[in-house]
């Protein structure tokens, strides 16, 4: 088992001998929360998916099952960027699908290519959520959408690794962040309950919020 101050860093970037295993961690944690927001994200025929903080892309065949549909993982740790497209690879679905090294305050995409976006449990990471709302609105077209899950605050203090660097927003904070961009619908909202293990290795009662907007 890590430390809580080495967990949360691996959390955030997955790195060294350990990134293999958290990695495993994460998946089997969140799956749950994963499905459910590419159910609510509901991808299109031959539509441009892009993830924010994807791991080894354990989850980017589900968001590849609409016929032509394409997918871009963003991630912060080039551990997980080779670990997700040898997946790709392994999974014949390197034709339409790659993870590249990235972060979500400045992303490589050019302005309005992007059908979705979507992150789950990456929101953490953002220290102001506005500069990476702005982000996601400039790749994304007109009436293309966003769907953020992420754990209510409440249950995320719970959590002892969260102490260490964890940026934890309520439900009003990301409406509210959305309203002063001006440039996404107002949300719609779905709550995500469970009980499951959690990535310290406790059984608890876990709960999330998911969020769809569309761009302007």
């Amino acid at each position: 088992m890590l430390d809580t101050p080495t967990l949360a860093a691996q959390l955030r970037q997955p790195h060294g001998d350990a990134a293999p295993a958290v990695a495993d961690s994460m998946n089997r944690s969140n799956a749950g929360l994963n499905h459910a927001a590419i159910d609510a994200l509901a991808v299109r025929p031959e539509e441009f998916v892009l993830e924010i903080g994807p791991g080894n892309a354990a989850f980017a065949p589900a968001l590849l099952e609409a016929p032509g549909s394409r997918y871009l993982g963003i991630e912060l740790s080039l551990e997980m960027v080779h670990a997700g497209n040898a997946r790709l690879i392994a999974a014949g679905l390197a034709d339409r699908a790659a993870l590249q090294l990235g972060d979500a305050n400045a992303l490589a995409q050019d302005d309005a290519t992007v059908d979705a976006v979507l992150a789950v449990n990456t929101s953490y990471f953002w220290p102001v959520l506005l500069p990476v709302l702005g982000e996601f609105a400039r790749v994304l077209r007109p009436g293309g959408r966003l769907c953020l899950a992420f754990g209510d605050p409440i249950f995320m203090r719970t959590l002892p690794f969260t102490a260490h660097g964890f940026h934890l927003y309520s439900r009003d904070e990301f409406q509210h962040a959305l309203h002063a961009s001006g440039r996404f619908t107002r949300p719609s909202w779905h709550s995500h309950q469970e009980t499951g293990t959690s990535n310290d290795g406790r059984q608890l009662r876990k709960h999330f919020h998911i969020l769809l907007a569309r761009r302007r």
